[in-house]
């Protein structure tokens, strides 16, 4: 009885097939698993007294109409409101700087310096100057010139030469 010769060729397509469509297939599911939650949505706006205020939404983790007010302070927005959705690296804020943002997997995090104050979107929860606190639904936090936290002391590394 004779074997037939056995056909690399047809193993090693067969192969090259299945990691074409695995690795297209897991790049997809990559895409959707980075995006799926949608960004921070910032409306950057200014009251009716001049006061500047953040209003938060991030609808997929139930963050709606989170207000920030920085009281006591004059907004360079000549044309307010904007909203600025968070997408990207290098989003440009309304006002005040962009400090750092993680949008590998949105919402990610967004760190803004807005009055000499650091607010800070993360998923569990709205840091203002490294308080930390819980998202409420509606709620309103208030920062004044007179409560900006200190500025962060970077302790220098001794350098081995």
């Amino acid at each position: 009885m004779q074997q037939k010769p056995d056909n690399i060729l047809k193993h090693v397509t067969i192969v090259a097939i299945i990691a074409v469509v695995g690795y297209f297939s897991l790049y997809a599911l990559d895409n959707h698993l980075r995006a799926r939650k949608g960004p921070w949505e910032v409306t950057f706006a200014v009251e009716t007294n001049g006061t500047p205020y953040l209003l938060v939404n991030q609808p997929a983790l139930g963050v709606r109409d989170v207000k920030v007010r920085f009281t006591g302070e004059q907004s360079p927005l000549t044309n307010a409101p904007v909203t600025v959705r968070f997408t990207g690296p290098n989003t440009k804020p309304a006002f005040g700087e962009l400090r750092f943002q993680d949008a590998t997997y949105l919402p990610g995090t967004v760190t803004l310096l807005a009055f000499n104050h650091e607010v800070e979107l993360i998923q569990r929860g709205l840091a203002l100057d490294r308080q930390e606190h819980a998202w409420r639904t509606g709620m309103t936090m208030e920062l004044s010139p007179t409560n900006q936290a200190p500025p962060l002391r970077v302790k220098a590394r001794k350098r081995n030469y």
